[in-house]
């Protein structure tokens, strides 16, 4: 696995963070998710800190971009590196895609579903993957119990 800085784009604090393996698409590059695109409280009991970045990701509290801003605030200790996660290229459907799949079925019922988890889950670095597999399953086992 490689860190953020050996990569050569992420510096300073931030570079230590690892990079995650995304999709097929996105051109060969990193994206940044991180929880900081709402005010957030500072780590140093300072104040607030916002990073200057896309809109929120659905309802997740997730947020897209900001690669300065983080690296800046990262570097003064105000903001806490285990809330950013980078993934080496992303996945991307289409509107159209994305309603095709949901309609699909499979012998066992619906093929595709979609659920909203804490941010925490995607941007959790110490998780493996059969972690997080596992905690998806028994998330959906509790949908499909009600």
């Amino acid at each position: 696995a490689f860190t953020m800085g050996e990569m050569g784009s992420v510096f300073g604090t931030l570079g230590q963070n690892q990079l995650f393996r995304g999709g097929d698409a996105g051109n060969d590059s990193a994206v940044l998710l991180h929880s900081y695109g709402e005010q957030s409280l500072a780590e140093d009991g300072s104040g607030t800190v916002k990073i200057q970045c896309g809109d929120m990701i659905g309802m997740s509290g997730i947020f897209e971009g900001g690669v300065q801003d983080a690296m800046d605030l990262a570097d003064q200790g105000l903001v806490n590196t285990e809330r950013f996660k980078f993934f080496f290229n992303y996945v991307e459907f289409s509107d159209t895609q994305l309603e095709n799949m949901m309609k699909e079925q499979d012998s066992d019922g619906d093929a595709w579903a979609s659920f909203e988890v804490p941010s925490s889950i995607v941007l959790e670095n110490d998780l493996t993957r059969g972690d997080t597999w596992s905690y998806l399953r028994n998330q959906m086992n509790q949908m499909t119990r009600k």
